[in-house]
């Protein structure tokens, strides 16, 4: 699907518009860079010099950005604030933040999935969404391993969903889109080969990290390794 920036973009060459628009919001306060944290230089992104999102400074991060850009404070952003009721955005305001966001955090949001936002919580959650789909595609795995997966609705004792895949990076995005879309209080159970590395183990918990937003709990663990048969 077509990103917020692309369908902006689209939209100006088709005016033939070569210069950038300014929106209400930034006619009434001009973004203020982000400081990168120490560098003791200045840069409108919230990526370390790796390249990598810092994943407890997304927040603050994306608060700074919102509350620069619609021109409001940073303690209006109150999770059920509305970007519309509330803050007083409008349609132009929502694409323009889009495309901020979308360049200083690295992710696509699509126009339907913007469509869905109307509190800074689902702004946030969006985000957050979109940043750790990034991190489970840019998942290093050992390969030639297996992976289990189990969803066990809330109170039950049986899955209502398992798996059973090989160890890869599109594997854990499957299984944490399952996760997704299940109600809060289901338990989703991971489980991993002896084998495997802690590396591994510390991977797919991040990677899986954001569900728990959702109510979803989840464990990730080492299978047992299989004993050998004592003869009777």
């Amino acid at each position: 699907m077509r990103s917020i920036r692309g369908a902006i973009r689209s939209g100006a060459l088709l005016l033939g518009v070569s210069g950038t628009v300014l929106g209400p919001a930034q006619a009434r306060t001009a973004p203020t860079p982000i400081a990168h944290r120490g560098t003791g230089t200045t840069r409108v992104s919230a990526r370390d010099p790796e390249g990598e999102i810092p994943h407890g400074g997304t927040e603050p991060d994306l608060r700074h950005l919102v509350a620069d850009l619609l021109g409001v404070g940073p303690d209006e952003l109150v999770p059920e604030a509305s970007l519309i009721d509330d803050l007083a955005a409008d349609s132009l305001d929502l694409m323009e933040l889009a495309v901020v966001i979308e360049s200083t955090f690295g992710i696509t949001l699509t126009r339907h999935r913007m469509d869905e936002v109307r509190s800074y919580r689902d702004l946030l959650d969006t985000v957050m969404e979109s940043v750790e789909r990034g991190r489970a595609r840019e998942l290093v795995l050992t390969p030639g391993l297996g992976v289990k997966s189990r969803l066990v609705p809330p109170g039950a004792s049986e899955a209502m969903l398992e798996r059973a895949d090989a160890l890869t990076a599109y594997a854990i995005q499957t299984i944490r889109e399952d996760a997704m879309g299940a109600r809060p209080g289901t338990h989703l159970e991971v489980t991993l080969p002896a084998e495997a590395s802690t590396v591994d183990l510390a991977s797919v918990r991040d990677a899986l990290a954001g569900l728990g937003r959702r109510g979803i709990a989840v464990s990730v663990r080492f299978d047992a390794p299989v004993s050998a048969a004592i003869p009777v």
